[in-house]
């Protein structure tokens, strides 16, 4: 509380240490104005201060996002294709005949009757595809704390929001290029591994593997858009 005296009678009043506005004087009903107005809180500025979302930012939001939900997708789907037959996904491979289907993991591979080589690569392009996922993952984190610390709906550690910008750009790269890495390892180990008994086709990327990379590509190139217009 606050003591003050009345501008018209010079009675002491008291009143809240943040009255604000205008009151009347229990004792001459006298009005008078006190305090001082409130501040707008600097959460609320920051707010009302932020820029709208842009076309570009927008665009690159939503393939980010359905590029992590394709990696994840795509830990269980195969990603290159042998005519139609043989799928290779990260923890193995499945060929299909005439309705009947056999599944093999990479680490099988390597018993009686297996192929060690293309184990090898088989599992090379599994870490590739867990680089991807784990940068993609990490990406989405580091854009979502940017946008609201940016919006002001969230408070972060100075360092947070130093890593959150700055690596942005070097964690869609990285979900990229591990990518594109693991469906060219796969494709050599194929080639190896098999030699000329791939009479049914050459080893290249399914259509779920076209639509990933074509995906983690677009959302790489939005990344840099937007880091061209920031």
């Amino acid at each position: 509380m606050v003591e003050i005296l009345c501008p018209h009678c010079e009675e002491e009043i008291e009143l809240d240490d943040d009255a604000y506005g205008e009151f009347s004087c229990p004792y001459c009903d006298g009005e008078f104005e006190w305090g001082e107005k409130p501040k707008t809180r600097a959460k609320a500025n920051a707010v009302s201060n932020s820029e709208p979302m842009n076309g570009i930012k927008a665009a690159s939001h939503a393939l980010h996002g359905a590029g992590g939900i394709m990696l994840i997708i795509g830990m269980f789907t195969g990603w290159l294709t042998v005519g139609g037959i043989l799928d290779a996904s990260p923890f193995g491979m499945k060929a299909s005949v005439y309705g009947f289907s056999a599944s093999v993991s990479w680490f099988e591979l390597f018993g009686d009757g297996g192929d060690p080589v293309l184990a090898i690569f088989g599992i090379i392009f599994m870490l590739l595809a867990i680089v991807a996922i784990v940068s993609q993952i990490t990406h989405i984190v580091f854009r979502v704390v940017n946008h609201l610390s940016d919006a002001g709906k969230l408070e972060v550690s100075m360092q947070m929001a130093y890593r959150s910008y700055q690596y942005r750009w070097h964690t869609s790269l990285t979900a990229l290029a591990s990518s594109v890495a693991g469906v060219v390892v796969m494709e050599i180990g194929f080639l190896i591994g098999f030699g000329g008994e791939l009479a049914s086709g050459f080893p290249r990327p399914s259509v779920f593997g076209i639509l990933l990379l074509i995906t983690l590509g677009g959302q790489f190139v939005m990344m840099n858009q937007e880091l061209a217009n920031e």
